[in-house]
């Protein structure tokens, strides 16, 4: 009876798995992927093995290829390429022009060679003398190797009045932009930088550039123009007109670039502050970067005439990038990192103020150059070390992070904060590339030649040179970064490895579900009407 029962309860597992085996049977005929009807087949043991292995084979190499196009994806979602037409340049503004005199101060007012022999000799200065040395120590080259500086660890706002007291004259002349003659004095505007007081031309002002808590001194950088009809990311508006702000040259050539004199005085002439090379530092940037001259510049000597043709190199950024993380795609666009020195984002904005809070965090104050805010001291002589420490460990952080081990040792105090700047560039960015020739100018023998050239310049007293600033081509080609796949690529390359290998695609997924849910219900429901009728 016992055995009758065990024999009953084996029927409907037994029928069960045989249904489930015609059931699968039924599928690997109908069903497109390759190889699987085979399995459906009555074969022999050696063809079922064969073809079993040869699909595992082919799954596989299927995964792994799929594999590799995601990590592809994963490792570099951005690609960068060539944009299929040119852009014209009146589309972009004209680069900003900094110009910066070698000689830091008028001679006839501060003779700094006069005070530095002096100090070497071991005469005694003046309190005055001591405090403009010490202030111009700042700008000039700092000789504490043999020389000996006072313990001041901060300079009070008085070191602008020096500076602007002393500095040279800069007696610029004959300006045209776009073959018009343009007012010197009304175009270019002092800015202190890293080299002391220099001149911008075409650059936004500083309330455009900086947020409202940054102090500044006096009329210093202040734009009397807006530049409301142009942005980095958009360019210029629809209705901004030929007159835009920041200026734009229309058209390419010499004629229709940027030309300008400069006289110097030879009286003002100065060897020992920093180099024994006179004339004049030149920054090409962007409106609304702040320039480094002491970093990246081309120079204008004396007595010579320069011409620096201008090749723009500019990236823009497809709108499907910025789903994807900053970290991803390596840029930021403008409104997506906040700064806060800064209104506008760029890579060297932020590595400017990165550089800032660095030193402010170590030194307990800020160099005369750096954005700060009502409060924060200005550094002195005694933390020049300081200062330089800071400024190495951000130059450095790339290859400390590369060897594992710090590369700079700090000398004079004992924070060592991480330095982790986040300064990605920015996913819409502008460069100028410059090509510079230049030649002597015999502008004494000009001047004989007609009396009208020149008139304000004395042969025997000054020195004339001269820059034309000009694009070259009427258009360029720019970057662009795309997403390497899209949505419909990703698919694309999905579904072609699947189907190369396999077969598989869209209907082969519906076949699947069918068989799970449509076909199965309605053979059940078949099943039970049948069985109705015989009952």
């Amino acid at each position: 009876m016992n055995d009758l029962v065990q024999s009953n309860d084996r029927k409907p597992k037994s029928g069960f798995f045989k249904s489930v085996r015609n059931y699968f049977r039924e599928y690997c005929t109908c069903t497109s992927i390759h190889g699987f009807r085979y399995f459906g087949e009555k074969r022999t043991i050696f063809e079922r093995v064969w073809w079993f292995i040869i699909f595992i084979i082919c799954l596989s190499a299927c995964t792994i290829s799929i594999y590799a196009v995601y990590k592809k994806w994963e490792r570099s979602p951005v690609i960068v390429s060539f944009a299929t037409k040119g852009t014209p340049i009146y589309s972009i503004p004209f680069p900003s022009v900094t110009v910066c005199p070698e000689s830091k101060s008028a001679q006839t007012i501060f003779n700094y060679t006069s005070l530095l022999q002096k100090k070497e000799d071991f005469i005694t200065l003046t309190t005055e003398e001591e405090k403009q040395f010490e202030y111009m120590s700042l700008i000039c080259n700092y000789r504490d190797n043999y020389l000996t500086y006072s313990t001041n660890g901060t300079f009070p706002e008085e070191f602008f009045d020096v500076i602007q007291y002393v500095k040279p004259q800069f007696n610029i002349r004959d300006c045209h932009y776009m073959g018009k003659k343009e007012n010197c004095s009304k175009i270019f505007t002092p800015i202190i930088t890293d080299e002391g007081i220099c001149y911008t031309f075409n650059m936004l002002d500083r309330n455009e550039i900086f947020r409202k808590d940054v102090i500044h001194y006096k009329h210093y950088h202040q734009i009397p123009r807006s530049a409301h009809q142009w942005n980095m990311e958009d360019g210029y508006t629809d209705d901004s007109g030929v007159d835009a702000y920041p200026r734009r040259a229309l058209l390419a050539g010499a004629t229709n670039g940027f030309t300008f004199n400069i006289i110097t005085s030879k009286q003002d002439l100065d060897y020992a502050c920093k180099t024994s090379l006179q004339g004049y530092r030149v920054v090409l940037h962007t409106p609304m970067r702040l320039p480094r001259p002491s970093q990246q510049y081309f120079r204008i000597p004396l007595d010579q005439n320069v011409l620096g043709a201008v090749q723009p190199v500019m990236i823009t950024t497809s709108e499907s990038i910025k789903l994807y993380n900053p970290r991803r795609r390596q840029c930021y666009f403008i409104t997506e990192r906040y700064l806060k020195y800064f209104k506008i984002y760029t890579a060297l904005n932020c590595l400017m103020e990165c550089l800032t809070n660095y030193t402010l965090h170590v030194c307990g104050c800020v160099n005369f150059f750096m954005p700060r805010e009502n409060g924060t001291k200005l550094c002195g002589t005694s933390h020049i070390d300081c200062m330089r420490d800071a400024e190495s460990a951000m130059q450095m952080k790339h290859l400390r992070k590369q060897l594992n081990k710090p590369l700079i040792k700090h000398r004079k105090h004992k924070k060592k904060p991480k330095v982790d700047c986040d300064c990605l560039p920015i996913c819409a960015d502008l460069s100028y590339d410059v090509e510079t020739s230049q030649t002597d100018w015999e502008w004494e023998k000009q001047k004989k030649a007609d009396r009208r050239k020149h008139r304000n310049c004395s042969v025997a007293e000054s020195h004339l040179s001269s820059l034309t600033i000009f694009f070259k081509f009427n258009a360029f080609i720019r970057s662009q970064r795309h997403e390497l796949y899209g949505p419909t690529d990703f698919l694309a390359n999905f579904g072609g490895l699947l189907g190369l290998f396999t077969g598989f695609s869209v209907l082969s997924l519906m076949e699947i579900l069918y068989f799970l849910s449509v076909r199965m219900i309605c053979n059940v429901r078949l099943y039970g009407y049948w069985a109705g009728r015989e009952t």
